[in-house]
């Protein structure tokens, strides 16, 4: 058998090269765990995420999840961090818009403060601008269904109308609106800027005669309200299958 003679230097070379590659891959990892972050969602819980599984009420069903085991969690468009810390101030603000900062750890984000994230009305003209409060909660009562029956076809109202023309309309993506008795158009938005879709908390009651509560603004006639509570009417009497 042929024996290579072993060249030391260069075996000691190799050592500290791998060495200090493994040193910076260590530091790197360390850097990216510690990574300080500001982030703005939904205050959920890591069972629920995105979808919450008692529809209509998020904070609810938030701190049911939380007392049972579940994390608190940041929703973030398509993406859910565990939070950890300051709980007392995150079920304040379960089911909430809330910008959150801490470090990042992966997935899990160790909260260092929380704020409400709150949207201001934008002026309709500069008689109103300057007027940044958010309006005070009114309560409407209406018929969650698609908007584009309810604007075309003015014989629908927020008692008759057609269930299946309404599922299939929502079905193939048109947006959702409460539509109130005296035939205003309310359509759904969310506190915070930018805006998120409401659509998923809207779908349970598709075709169901509501009660909804939050902030409603006004402009040129368009009329949209930020949802905080919204439950079903029990007992309303609906013509569905009108054509």
């Amino acid at each position: 058998m042929m024996r290579f003679p072993m060249n030391m230097d260069a075996v000691r070379a190799s050592g500290l090269a791998l060495a200090s590659l493994a040193t910076l891959l260590l530091s790197a990892q360390s850097q990216t765990a510690n990574e300080q972050v500001t982030l703005t969602g939904t205050i959920s819980d890591s069972k629920c995420g995105a979808k919450h599984m008692m529809s209509g009420d998020d904070p609810k069903c938030t701190r049911s999840c939380t007392k049972g085991g579940a994390q608190y969690a940041l929703v973030v468009r398509d993406r859910v961090y565990q939070l950890k810390g300051k709980p007392e101030e995150l079920d304040k603000l379960a089911g909430q818009q809330a910008t959150v900062k801490g470090s990042l750890d992966d997935s899990i984000l160790h909260v260092a403060s929380i704020v409400p994230t709150r949207a201001s009305p934008q002026p309709v003209d500069q008689s109103s601008a300057g007027t940044d409060d958010t309006p005070p909660p009114t309560t409407i009562e209406g018929l969650v269904r698609d908007i584009a029956c309810a604007v075309q076809n003015k014989q629908a109202t927020a008692t008759v109308f057609n269930l299946k023309c309404a599922q299939d309309c929502a079905r193939l993506g048109s947006p959702l609106i409460v539509l109130t008795p005296d035939g205003t158009l309310y359509t759904p938005i969310s506190e915070s800027i930018p805006d998120h879709d409401q659509r998923q908390r809207l779908m349970p009651f598709l075709g169901k005669y509501v009660r909804v509560t939050g902030p409603v603004f006004e402009r040129n006639g368009t009329h949209a309200i930020a949802i905080r509570e919204i439950e079903e009417v029990k007992n309303m009497p609906l013509k569905m299958d009108a054509k």
